[in-house]
């Protein structure tokens, strides 16, 4: 299991820079259509992990922070990534109740890393080499 990001990561650049070489062949806008269903998609499945903890579904609500746990790491959101791993274990570990902190700290992960990756793209921000 990827250890929890240390804190204030919110983005893995050298993610980032590989997706970005690995789908260049695609066009410049590809990239980015990739990381906005990627949020859309992330919002859904916090919806979705809500639902789960208020019907004390563990077993779904696990399921649904493993998947956006490695769709997270994937496009390099770590602190997301790091936030689903926290619930996921929770979950598994049978625990529902107290989990609308948790889930709010994914919800302003999620926010935080749209507003990264859009400061990434414009090059406001910089991207660790």
């Amino acid at each position: 299991m990827a250890p929890l990001p240390r804190s204030g990561e919110l983005l893995d650049f050298n993610v980032i820079r590989d997706l970005a070489e690995a789908t260049s062949d695609s066009g410049p806008g590809f990239l980015r259509g990739v990381l906005e269903r990627f949020a859309s998609d992330a919002c859904g499945c916090i919806e979705r992990m809500r639902r789960h903890a208020r019907n004390g579904d563990t077993a779904s609500l696990a399921s649904e922070a493993h998947r956006l746990k490695g769709s997270s790491g994937t496009v390099g959101a770590i602190l997301l990534a790091g936030a689903c791993q926290e619930i996921e274990r929770s979950a598994r570990a049978g625990i529902c109740t107290g989990m609308e902190l948790r889930l709010e700290q994914a919800r302003d992960a999620l926010d935080a890393t749209r507003v990264g990756l859009i400061a990434y793209f414009r090059g406001t921000i910089p991207a660790a080499a």
